[in-house]
Order: C-alpha cells, then sequence, then structure tokens
C-alpha cells in the first residue's frame, strides 16, 4: 500500500520516473531463474542484493517500457531491477524503472510526478496532495547542481505514496526527515563533482554569458546525464536502492502515535530530555516531578530468609482485578477511633448494592487525590499495590514513596509505603481537612509463611481505615461519588473482559477523563486571564458541557495536575492572546 519514487524533469521529455521502490509478499517464480547475484554495498539494510538480468524474457509481471534518455534511466540495457529480501518480514523489495504491480500504480505515479514537477508548490521542505481514488502523495523537489544544464541546475524529487492518507501524515516528520539526508548526501555528492568540472572547464556561468551567444537551455549537441553522471557515483542507484528498503521497512515498523501525544507520554519525553542535559531539577521544583520513589523496590517477587526459617516467596498483588476481589470483604474503621465501623460489607443496608465498597472507597481516595498508605512488614506487597494503582493516575499526579521508616507528609506522597514499625502522628490521624488519607494494614507471620510451601494474598489479613468516609448513601446511589469511579468499577467487574484488554479499557478511560481535565483547566485559565471568576452556575454549565457533575469537579481539579509543562505553556499562551484582546 505504499512506494517510494525518484523522479525527474527532463529537458527533452519533462517529468518522468527514474526509479520507482514496492513491497512485494513474492516474486513470479519464472523470474527467479533469472537472479545474478551482485556484491551488495554496506548499507543500513544489511540484506542480500540481486539483479535481475535480461538472460532470458522477462515474464509480464516485470516488463517495463525501455527509456533511452540516460537522464530519465536508472537501470542499464540490461537491468530490469534490483531486489532485497527482507526474510524477517517475509516481502521482496524490488527497485524498478516503474510500479511493477498493479498496473493502475503506473499511471498514478506519472500524474504524481507530473504535479510534483509542474502545477503544485513547494514551499517548504515537502508538499501534500491526493485522493482516495488515486493515492496520497508526498513530494519533496530538490536541486542537483549541474554545470550543462539550463540554470546550471537539474529538478529531482523523492515521491512517496500511500493508499492510506493517515498512516502517510502521521509518519510525515519521519519519512521528511529521511528524505532530506537522502537529498543532502545527493546535494553533496553533486556540488564535489560540479565544483570538479569548474576547476576543469573553467565557470560555466560565465562562459554562458560572456561567450559569442547566451544558451538559455542545453544545447543539442551535448546529451543529457544520468544522476549517476551528476553525482560521480556508478553505484548511485544502488544506494538509492538501499535507502529506499530502510525507509520502506523504517516507516512499515515505526511506532506511530495517533493524534497527540498523551500527557504522560509528553512527562515521559520532558524527563528524557531533561536526563540527556543532566540538568533535572529538584522534584519539589519541577512542573513534572512525575514518581519519585525514595528507596527503590524491586517489581518482581523477592525472597525473605527468616532466622531458623526456610525461604519464602515475597506475596504480591497481581491485577486491579485482584485487588478489588481481595478488598471486597474487608471493613473499614475509623483512623480516629478504630472500634467505630465506617463500612461493613455484611451491613443489611448495603448488601444488596453490587459493588464492593472498600473498593470503592479506595477509588474515591485515589481520584481525588487523598494519600494512601500502605503499612507492612512486606514490601513487595505494598511495591506491587502501589504499581497497579499508579495505571489509574496520570503520571504527574503520582508521588511515591516506598518502604520508609517514617512518615511522610500528604504533599510530598500521596502513596506512602510504610514499614510496619513506622508509626503515623496522632496529629495526623485526627486531622481529616489537612491529611485526608486511607490506611492499608498488613501484618504477616513470616515464621510461619516460610513453614507453607504456598502463601497467597488471600490467606493474610487486610485492614482497613480512614478518617474521611464517605457518606453510605453515596456508595447505594453513586450519585455522590465522581463518575470516573463508576467507570472504572465497572470495568473491573466485567469478568469477560481478557487482563490484556482491562488495561487497554482503563487506560482509555484515564485519558479521557485526563482530556476533560485539560479542558476545564483550559477554561479556567482563559477566563482568569481576562480576570474575571466563573460563577457557580457557570461552573455547573461547564461541568455538564464536559459530561461531568459536581461530584467531579474535585477530580478535575486533581488531575490537572496530570498535564505536561508543554500542555501548561500551550494554554498559558492561550489565555496570554485573550487576556491581550
Amino acid at each position: 500500500n505504499c512506494l517510494i519514487a525518484l523522479t525527474h524533469f527532463c529537458e527533452d521529455h519533462g517529468p518522468s520516473v527514474v526509479l520507482c521502490m514496492q513491497v512485494m509478499q513474492q516474486l513470479p517464480s519464472s523470474s527467479r531463474q533469472l537472479l545474478e547475484v551482485a556484491p551488495t554495498p554496506p548499507s543500513p539494510a544489511r540484506a542480500e542484493e540481486t539483479l535481475l538480468t535480461q538472460q532470458q524474457p522477462p515474464p509480464a509481471s516485470v516488463c517495463f517500457p525501455v527509456v533511452a534518455c540516460p537522464s530519465c534511466r536508472s537501470m542499464p540495457p540490461n537491468i530490469l531491477a534490483m531486489h532485497t529480501e527482507d526474510a524477517s518480514a517475509g516481502v521482496h523489495l524490488v527497485s524498478s524503472q516503474h510500479p511493477t504491480w498493479p498496473s493502475q500504480l503506473y499511471s498514478r505515479l506519472r500524474q504524481a510526478c507530473l504535479r510534483v514537477h509542474s502545477c503544485e508548490v513547494c514551499p517548504t521542505s515537502a508538499m501534500y496532495f491526493g485522493d482516495p481514488v488515486n493515492g496520497h502523495v508526498m513530494g519533496s523537489p530538490f536541486q542537483l547542481d549541474d554545470a550543462k544544464a539550463r540554470g546550471l541546475t537539474s529538478q529531482y524529487a523523492v515521491v512517496v505514496m500511500s493508499t492510506d492518507s493517515r498512516m502517510l501524515l502521521q509518519a510525515w516528520p519521519w519519512l521528511v526527515a529521511q528524505i532530506g539526508r537522502i537529498s543532502g548526501a545527493l546535494k553533496q555528492m553533486a556540488t564535489a563533482q560540479f565544483q570538479a568540472e569548474q576547476l576543469r572547464q573553467g565557470s560555466a556561468k560565465a562562459t554562458r554569458i560572456n561567450g559569442s551567444s547566451w544558451l538559455r537551455m542545453r544545447r543539442s549537441d551535448n546529451p543529457a546525464r544520468s544522476l549517476a553522471q551528476l553525482t560521480g557515483d556508478p553505484a548511485v542507484f544502488k544506494r538509492l536502492h538501499l535507502w529506499f528498503s530502510w525507509m520502506l521497512r523504517g516507516w512499515q515498523r515505526e511506532e506511530i502515535r495517533v493524534g497527540r501525544p498523551t500527557e504522560d507520554e509528553l512527562v515521559e519525553e520532558l524527563q528524557m530530555m531533561a536526563a540527556d542535559q543532566d540538568c533535572l531539577l529538584d522534584s519539589e521544583d519541577s512542573e513534572d516531578e512525575g514518581t519519585r520513589t525514595v528507596v527503590p523496590t524491586p517489581t518482581a517477587p523477592t525472597v525473605c530468609k527468616p532466622a531458623g526459617g526456610n525461604a519464602v516467596v515475597s506475596i504480591v498483588f497481581h491485577s486491579l482485578r485482584h485487588i478489588r476481589q481481595r478488598l471486597k470483604r474487608v471493613p473499614v474503621t475509623n483512623l480516629i477511633d478504630r472500634s467505630v465501623s465506617v463500612l461493613d460489607p455484611d451491613s443489611p443496608q448495603l448488601s444488596l448494592h453490587r459493588q464492593p465498597h472498600i473498593f470503592l472507597l479506595l477509588l474515591y481516595h485515589l481520584v481525588t487525590g487523598n494519600q494512601i498508605v500502605f503499612r507492612t512488614n512486606l514490601p513487595a506487597l505494598a511495591a506491587s499495590f502501589f504499581k497497579l494503582m499508579r495505571q489509574i493516575l496520570p503520571h504527574n499526579c503520582v508521588q511515591e514513596v516506598l518502604n520508609s521508616s517514617v512518615y511522610e507528609e500528604p504533599y510530598r506522597c500521596n502513596f506512602l509505603g510504610l514499614a510496619w514499625e513506622a508509626v503515623i502522628p496522632d496529629i495526623v490521624l485526627t486531622d481529616p481537612v489537612s491529611h485526608p488519607m486511607l490506611v492499608l494494614e498488613c501484618r504477616a507471620d513470616l515464621r510461619s509463611l516460610a513453614a507453607e510451601s504456598f502463601a497467597s494474598v488471600d490467606d493474610l489479613a487486610v485492614s482497613c481505615a480512614t478518617n474521611c468516609p464517605v457518606p453510605s448513601s453515596a456508595y447505594n446511589s453513586l450519585l455522590g461519588l465522581p463518575g470516573l469511579i463508576d467507570e472504572l468499577d465497572k470495568l473491573l467487574d466485567s469478568q469477560q473482559l481478557p487482563d490484556e484488554a482491562l488495561d487497554l479499557l482503563v487506560t482509555n478511560v484515564k485519558e479521557d477523563w485526563l482530556n476533560r481535565a485539560r479542558q476545564f483547566f483550559t477554561c479556567c485559565y482563559v477566563q482568569g486571564a481576562q480576570q474575571q471568576q466563573l460563577s457557580n452556575a457557570q461552573v455547573s454549565e461547564l461541568l455538564d458541557s464536559l459530561g461531568c457533575s459536581r461530584n467531579d469537579e474535585l477530580v478535575l481539579k486533581f488531575w490537572t495536575r496530570g498535564l505536561a509543562a508543554t500542555s501548561r505553556r500551550e494554554i498559558q499562551g492561550l489565555g496570554g492572546k485573550v487576556g491581550s484582546r
């Protein structure tokens, strides 16, 4: 569904196709007898190059019209095509004078060549045109120095055709960069050849202007020159074959983003750029501080060796669905008074509801930015728990401290893995306004676990407590909970979805709500740039336009932290333009 071609504006014949490369699933069986192995020059392709010769009458699928003009011809008289086999992909890359298959490609490529060299204007390095019937075309014209051509330059272009416009446009930056490298190499070789001819024969421009007659075009007694003569490289078409084959394979295998990069991808790119420049800022001063792990812990199961016992594999959570299933029957108590039950899964007034209320409470604290503490003597268990919880939140909304021996404030982390010996201060437990939190606790007997041949999370006693409960009526009606919680819980409640599909759907939900947070932040910032505040009615209308309610406002405000610095600068620039009007 794609091909790459080199085209040329010939002074005698007009726009013409010089070289064309296609991807073919297999060559005709009759043509295999005509293959003669030729030495392969060094190239990025690192594949076997073969030449299709005319020792016998060629098959119909590879018959090409004979081109006599040197500037319009790429193959020698006894060569039909160049062929490279990509064994890993099971395809053949064939370079020929014209497209070999299907037959309508010849007219389409000729039409594209005519438009690139005549009516289309290219103010930048590349142009685009096309339609679903004739295909979509990207053309990149360039000039090569030619002492015997009109204007002392010859016109060439690299043309890329595809039946899929999205595939072509999404790979635009990558294709433009690779074509620029190819045209740059050809220009460099042609310039060197041009300067060598100038030294031998004198200035061609001065000769034409100061001569007996000023020639407006190439003399008829000077035959047109091929690309090999312009560049001084007899193997230039072999090089083009290898360049094009590398481009086609790279184009097919290139990981192409669909649409705008996600906020998490932007954050990761900024962090990689900062790491490359060795100028990472302190996490407290950086906009994109992201996940911060004070004490790194392994994600794979580790081995504990208690004194006097056998080694036992550390217990971990395996998926979000596993966490939901395990916490389904765990009661929730009040952090201030552990004797007071906040949620009882066996309560009659809640037993008819289909959803595990402890997991809803966990999701509520998670998506609103409250601190979640996991206090345990199994560090790998807490690490696996927070690793799975990170899948729900944007990258910049996660601040993580694992296996800490002391309590950390919420402004430093919203994911806190505490050692069992650590103590949470009473002033924190009794302050639900400044320190809203959910605490999970699990203390395992390592000696008894070491004596068992197999241990599971289901065999451990897990407790939960919070100082910021949600009213029971909210769980029954879901009117008091953000809509994001209901979407996530319905996905995890479906038993038909495999884990791979579930991960993709959770990512889609996260990106959907992150986009809503971006739009919410944009409207609020632009309104603030105009020195105006949104009224309650306007906020309600804005939330309604985003498909949200007042219960979702806290989620959207917290998720605006997930916006990358690049997105924030774009929004701030938009606010500055609006404010200056």
